[in-house]
């Protein structure tokens, strides 16, 4: 019998990593896929990137909307306690054997929190990390307390979940996601890429994503506003195109996105922005660039890969290992300014030629898929805490 295996997707950039372990356990005769879309896919200020999900060809066992449109800390806790409650129901329907998460959000944590109430296993992916600019830490750590499974990146990170408690035959260090999607896509040149989402370039381009992080070193306002100041100032003196892509819905998206409407606004040659562009799109689009900045995962993560320079502001990926060709400078106007214009410069790019990843090599998604369809887990999924002996 097919083990019932649901993944949760609540975000365009969850999906993108979870997509290729979506596929392999959609086309194993051992599994049986059960898609849960949520969170900011269904969102239409977001770009109801559900429609991405459902042009990736995979049939999606359910749709369970959670967020409403404020982006307060009280609507957010109220939000994510309904939102355990819509996933209990959602899950003991369905029934699976076996729930994935990934990452850090409230989605991941009310979903894990539901389905560990259920005695339905949750397996992790990206546990162990640290981001400790933002709440994600806390409901990082939480999720993986309530897990069975666990799917690292380093071997840093699985040596953090065994910390937590988490016995060593539980915890998998497969690599990071993301590597298995860029070695799969086949990536838009730049005609495609502008042609496909009206984006212009210039001789130097600059991509930026940033979303608010509660416990980072400033106010979300006042990043933002360095972080624009700085971007228009390295545009104005290199003749620069800006790209900017939509926020997540985190605790005070609202003041950041009219923030970069303004911004936007006020230099209509300068700017492009896009809300999403979907994982081929966005991967594609970046690697075009001269430079990506802002605090997106994506700056430690996938950028190091293509091999793109990355000005990392703010400290929400704080703690994350980084590679040498991503830049940490004070979040003030004049320091990121003074990081962009060395990300490329010459001196800096040749620094950093093949410098790579710290976060593995390809292979996560067929790894997990094994795991995930023969592990023997006990009903219910009780767990023993691990402690190292010395």
């Amino acid at each position: 019998m097919a083990r019932k295996i649901a993944v949760m997707t609540g975000t365009r950039a969850d999906f993108g990593l979870l997509r290729n372990l979506i596929a392999e356990l959609a086309s194993r005769q051992d599994t049986e896929l059960q898609l849960i879309v949520t969170g900011s896919h269904l969102s239409a200020a977001h770009g109801m990137t559900v429609g991405e999900v459902r042009a990736a060809g995979f049939e999606i066992a359910a749709e369970v909307a959670i967020w409403g449109e404020s982006d307060s800390s009280l609507d957010a806790a109220v939000d994510t306690g309904e939102a355990i409650a819509k996933f209990a129901t959602t899950l003991s329907s369905l029934a699976p054997d076996v729930v994935v998460v990934l990452g850090d959000r409230l989605e991941a944590f009310a979903m894990a929190a539901a389905a560990t109430i259920l005695l339905i296993p949750v397996a992790h992916v990206h546990g162990g990390e640290l981001t400790e600019g933002a709440m994600d830490d806390a409901l990082r750590h939480s999720i993986t307390k309530l897990s069975y499974l666990h799917f690292t990146t380093t071997e840093g990170h699985r040596h953090r979940v065994e910390q937590l408690g988490e016995a060593p035959d539980r915890v998998f260090n497969f690599g990071a996601p993301v590597l298995d999607a860029l070695e799969s896509l086949d990536l838009l040149s730049r005609e495609e890429v502008a042609e496909r989402f009206g984006i212009r370039f210039a001789d130097k381009n600059v991509m930026m994503t940033f979303h608010p992080a509660a416990l980072d070193e400033a106010p979300a306002q006042e990043l933002i506003d360095e972080l624009l100041s700085a971007m228009g100032d390295f545009a104005d003196k290199n003749g620069a195109q800006l790209i900017i892509t939509g926020t997540n819905n985190d605790i005070g998206s609202a003041e950041v996105r009219a923030a970069i409407a303004a911004f936007a606004a006020a230099r209509p040659n300068q700017v492009d922005y896009v809300e999403s562009f979907g994982q081929l799109g966005y991967l594609s689009a970046m690697k075009q660039m001269s430079v990506v900045t802002g605090n997106s995962s994506s700056t430690v993560l996938e950028a190091p890969v293509l091999g793109v320079p990355a000005v990392l502001v703010g400290n929400r990926q704080e703690g994350r290992p980084l590679s040498a060709s991503v830049i940490k400078p004070a979040a003030k106007r004049a320091e990121i300014l003074s990081a962009l214009n060395h990300a490329v410069s010459p001196e800096f790019l040749k620094a950093i030629e093949g410098v790579g990843t710290p976060f593995g090599k390809p292979g996560f998604a067929k790894k997990a898929a094994e795991v995930l369809a023969t592990y023997e887990i006990p009903k219910p999924p009780k767990k023993k805490f691990w402690q190292e002996s010395h």
